[in-house]
């Protein structure tokens, strides 16, 4: 069983790993550049596009791991790391130890993906 420090240090690498990953989708982004993508044209190169759209929609990803890995780190300060936010269980060690910034327990997780 692992201990609340290595989960900790667990979820602070990964906040590393999505910053750097959000930093090199803006960095390769056809896009990125603001005089660029006032300038689209009908014509603009597909590919370029579609390079685009998939730097979009992994940003939007990106970005709501981000938030749930803020969130385990501000729950780790105050001490109620662990705890489902929905129905107020204790998370399963075994689920932390897979995805340390869950905010669920695994039947609240399933119900709100059920939800849509």
């Amino acid at each position: 069983m692992i201990s609340l420090k290595v989960l900790k240090a667990k979820v602070a690498k990964q906040r590393n790993t999505v910053i750097s990953a959000l930093r090199r989708i803006k960095r390769d982004d056809p896009f990125s550049n603001q005089d660029r993508s006032i300038i689209v044209e009908p014509g603009t190169d597909a590919a370029q596009l579609f390079g685009h759209e998939q730097a979009v929609i992994l940003e939007q990803k990106l970005k709501k791991d981000l938030k749930e890995i803020e969130m385990a780190l501000s729950k780790i300060k105050k001490g109620t790391y662990g705890i489902c936010e929905r129905c107020g269980k204790k998370i399963d060690f075994a689920r932390l130890e897979v995805k340390p910034q869950a905010i669920y327990c695994l039947k609240c997780e399933k119900e709100i993906e059920a939800k849509g």
